[in-house]
């Protein structure tokens, strides 16, 4: 699996334990490693542009309301 490549993705942005998730329309999440918060995203519609980590993670560089 390619690691660290530049990916874009739109979900809802939901928050489980201390880390948020974007929830995919066919039932898959991202766990997302963002800096600052993201509070007044949570439960919206989302774009989340940043770099794939691994299987399930992406690290953010953007995250912008649809």
């Amino acid at each position: 699996m390619a690691r660290y490549r530049p990916i874009i993705l739109e979900g809802l942005l939901l928050q489980e334990g201390p880390q948020p998730v974007l929830q995919m329309a066919d039932g898959g999440k991202w766990r997302l490693l963002a800096q600052g918060r993201q509070d007044h995203l949570l439960g919206r519609h989302v774009r989340v542009e940043g770099v794939r980590e691994g299987h399930n993670i992406v690290a953010v560089d953007r995250i912008t309301a649809r």
